[in-house]
């Protein structure tokens, strides 16, 4: 008896415990224990857009995307470590892991949030619906240029337990891209707009900017479809950008400064994988082209050399301040691009008194946004009443887009400038593609292409 008493008195006593424990949770547990006060669950539309805009600058325009393209058109060469497997043409699945998850996260997902929220009757705001589908369809353009087919119609619906979401076509990207930038010009021809543009490092909630951009971009990627669309791309490129950037002041880039340095500059700091390629360099020097020196820096000996391709030189000129500067901006899109487009289009359909203008003014202005001066005695020397040809639009086109993607995205649409395959390439020919990540490979392997980077894009076959 006294063995079951002692048995009932040690339960008693722990079924005492567990009340008071229960009881006593109510008054001292805190209920938002879980809710981090650092990560609100509603972020304000002017919080959300630096935030985009920065990663944009860092992936789009300054980080793995330029250097591992103008290391392929042979403005940069890889000497040493990625850099220097990357200038042979070996771009491996693991090596975009980082671009593919910035480009999904940081940009397409948070600009979406951005654009749900300015079409909610509490945050109603046609500006900043505008804002978050130019800046939507600037990373979609960007990066269908350079990997394809990719998911998009069925991404971002994790919240509907859709984990494997299906890649939409190329195709049917860019007819997206069009839809997007066309609504984002109804967006900021609303007149009005309750709330206003807030937070915006890249134009300041300028809206007549913002609509320029979106007519520079639609110009652009127009002009990418004449493999498709032959005359009619032209026609519409030049359609559109009769409504784009109308000088250097509209330019659409992102600032760096001492508290967030450009992408660069960081680079250069940390690792100094790349060095200024010979091919670009040789080309410069060839005219006496005065944005060299800003281009490029100085070597040991004071000069301005470059690296031919794959020969491994690190005592060739590093990247010059106006692209590795700590505090150079990162350009998405110029005006001087959108007049580059004008020349071509015009060149083709015919119109050569209207490419030699848009030419002429083309180089003027990159010349100014390069060096800060307009340098009007060379520009008549090597430029202005030279009879325009296409291959020298492009060549300049080329120069000019030191520091982006575009380079990139011309060379395989026209083969323009022609370059040199170096020997030591593992292809015969410039990579036509970025590979698909390899998270995206594993954890939604069913749905991805099955491509090599020598695959071409849908618009380049």
């Amino acid at each position: 008896m006294k063995k079951h008493t002692k048995y009932i008195i040690k339960f008693a006593g722990v079924a005492f415990l567990i009340a008071l424990v229960l009881s006593s949770c109510e008054k001292w547990i805190d209920t938002n224990i879980n809710t981090d006060p650092d990560a609100p669950a509603d972020v304000p539309m002017k919080l959300i857009l630096p935030g985009i805009e920065q990663d944009m600058g860092y992936n789009l325009a300054g980080n793995d995307m330029v250097r591992t393209t103008n290391i392929w058109m042979q403005q940069f060469d890889g000497v040493v470590r990625q850099s220097f497997t990357e200038a042979r043409y070996q771009l491996l699945p693991a090596d975009v892991n980082n671009l593919w998850d910035a480009l999904y996260t940081g940009m397409l997902m948070n600009a979406k949030t951005m654009l749900n929220k300015a079409e909610t009757p509490d945050n109603e705001s046609p500006y900043n619906a505008g804002v978050a589908r130019v800046l939507i369809a600037t990373t979609l353009g960007t990066a269908t240029d350079l990997f394809g087919d990719m998911p998009f119609s069925d991404a971002f619906k994790g919240i509907d337990n859709v984990l494997h979401p299906t890649f939409d076509t190329q195709e049917r990207i860019y007819d997206t891209l069009f839809v997007i930038l066309n609504d984002a010009i109804s967006n900021f021809n609303a007149g009005s707009d309750p709330i206003g543009v807030g937070g915006d490092v890249a134009y300041g909630g300028d809206v007549a900017k913002w609509k320029k951009a979106a007519y520079s971009m639609l110009a652009r990627h127009e002009l990418q479809l004449t493999g498709v669309n032959g005359n009619a791309a032209y026609s519409a490129a030049l359609a559109a950008a009769a409504n784009g950037f109308a000088s250097n002041d509209d330019d659409f880039m992102i600032p760096w400064n001492a508290d967030n340095h450009n992408p660069i500059y960081q680079f250069m700091e940390q690792r100094t994988d790349i060095r200024m390629g010979s091919t670009f360099v040789d080309m410069l020097k060839a005219s006496n082209d005065p944005r060299l020196p800003f281009y490029c820096a100085e070597d040991g000996n004071g000069e301005y050399t470059g690296s031919v391709i794959c020969s491994q030189n690190e005592d060739a000129s590093k990247p010059g301040d106006y692209i590795a500067a700590l505090d150079a901006p990162s350009y998405l899109m110029t005006y001087s691009e959108l007049k580059f487009i004008e020349a071509e289009a015009n060149m083709a359909l015919g119109n050569t008194a209207d490419a030699q203008a848009a030419f002429e003014a083309a180089v003027a202005a990159s010349v100014l946004r390069v060096t800060g001066s307009a340098n009007t005695a060379w520009l008549d020397a090597n430029i202005n009443g030279v009879a325009v040809s296409m291959d020298l639009i492009m060549t300049q086109k080329y120069i000019d887009s030191f520091g982006t993607n575009q380079a990139y995205a011309d060379y395989r649409r026209t083969g323009l400038p022609v370059l040199t395959i170096p020997s030591q390439a593992l292809l015969s020919a410039v990579p036509a593609r970025f590979p698909y990540a390899q998270d995206e490979i594993s954890y939604n392997g069913d749905n991805v292409p099955s491509v090599t980077i020598s695959d071409k894009l849908w618009w380049n076959k």
